[in-house]
């Protein structure tokens, strides 16, 4: 229900004139788009995050009647996999393309400067030739543009530059919000969001609720929270008070305020939502919600911490999805990954010591000698002359016999 959304899904843009800030950019873009003979076929939106360029896109998409065919770069990184989501969308003019109604697809690529990572293989080489061939515009966005393998890529795209919004411009939205949701807020206590969401909306907009859905009112002493969130609970407590929640409300504010480790409780999540909703659709629609926010954790990695309130909205909405059907349950702590990997940890570290010795004889990595050599040397240890095998490798009896019992690698 609309009621229930977060207010950054709720007030999202539908056109681009809505977009906060950026008129210079936003001019940019639009005219590119509506260009008839683009000198660029595609465009990179560049500026820090929060600022509008996902926004952009999706309001411009909806005014001017195009598809959305979206890919994160950063979770896409080889030839292969850019090859299979972008190539089809721009190989092929759609069938609505010739109505009135649509103008046909436009592909969307987010955080390209995740693609520049060291498990890049050929990504931005295959984007490139997809920008070449595309029948398509193609519409890319980052964080960051500077880095040297982005460097190519560049040289094809208009670039278009995003600054941060400026704090006027969001005091103004949050008010807007705040007439549509009959909250009283001080305009001291907006200043306050706003200076502290250091020019990202969305983050603003999130503060905002987590402040004022619930009284209906925000004055500045409501904002001192936002320099206070951590607060040291257990991880069983967090769970019981996460799966208990009443409200969307209510679980982003415990969330926020809290202070766990973040990939066991995000596992633990995933263990116990079975327990907490019997029924299907509910269950599947949780479990999306925590899909997303695995995404995010992934993209927050050590330092992209700006993300953490993303990562903390999809969790909510997990726990809310029916909020009434809740009943007490026996909860699975610590996560089964974790308890898995503390029995098996001994396992772990024979294979990984016959590992090392394999690569150092055979002069190849550990995790080529797991993938390439060890499931064939379980059979050549059981042939004549396994002797003088497990000799010249240096291999422990015992290191051995653990290979010849092995079922799985």
């Amino acid at each position: 229900m609309r009621e229930n959304l977060l207010w950054v899904e709720k007030y999202r843009p539908t056109r681009v004139a809505d977009v906060v800030g950026n008129e210079e950019a936003k001019a940019a873009f639009v005219e590119w788009l509506q260009s008839k003979r683009r000198t660029k076929k595609a465009v990179l939106l560049y500026g820090p995050p929060g600022v509008g360029k996902t926004t952009l896109v999706n309001a411009a998409a909806n005014e001017f009647n195009f598809i959305v065919i979206e890919m994160n770069a950063s979770d896409t990184r080889t030839e292969k996999a850019v090859k299979a989501v972008a190539g089809p969308a721009t190989s092929f003019v759609a069938l609505d393309t010739f109505s009135r109604e649509s103008k046909g697809n436009m592909l969307f690529m987010d955080e390209v400067d995740g693609i520049a990572g060291n498990q890049d293989r050929g990504g931005v080489s295959a984007i490139i030739k997809i920008v070449d061939k595309s029948r398509v515009p193609v519409i890319m966005a980052a964080n960051d543009p500077d880095l040297q393998k982005l460097r190519p890529l560049k040289k094809v795209c208009k670039l278009v530059r995003f600054q941060q919004v400026r704090i006027p411009l969001i005091i103004a939205t949050l008010r807007k919000i705040c007439q549509k949701e009959h909250v009283e807020a001080e305009f001291e206590a907006l200043e306050k969001i706003a200076q502290n969401s250091s020019g990202d909306v969305r983050s603003a907009i999130n503060d905002l609720q987590s402040l004022a859905e619930r009284s209906k009112t925000l004055t500045l002493q409501d904002t001192v929270v936002l320099g206070f969130r951590n607060k040291d609970v257990g991880m069983d407590e967090l769970l019981r008070d996460y799966f208990s929640v009443k409200s969307l409300q209510e679980a982003s504010e415990l969330l926020f305020r809290s202070n766990i480790d973040y990939d066991n409780f995000l596992m633990a999540v995933g263990d116990n939502l079975p327990l907490r909703y019997s029924d299907p659709v509910q269950l599947a629609e949780a479990y999306e919600y925590v899909s997303q926010a695995d995404v995010f954790r992934g993209r927050i990695g050590i330092e992209n911490w700006h993300l953490l309130r993303y990562f903390f909205n999809s969790l909510a909405q997990a726990a809310a999805v029916s909020p009434t059907t809740y009943k007490p349950f026996t909860l699975i702590s610590p996560p089964i990954r974790v308890i898995t990997l503390f029995w098996t940890k001994g396992k772990r570290t024979t294979l990984a010591n016959i590992c090392a010795k394999i690569g150092q004889k055979c002069h190849v990595s550990r995790q080529t000698a797991k993938e390439d050599i060890v499931p064939f040397l379980k059979t050549m240890l059981t042939k004549p002359r396994a002797t003088e095998l497990a000799s010249w490798l240096e291999l422990a009896p015992e290191e051995v016999e653990f290979l010849n019992k092995m079922s799985k690698f």
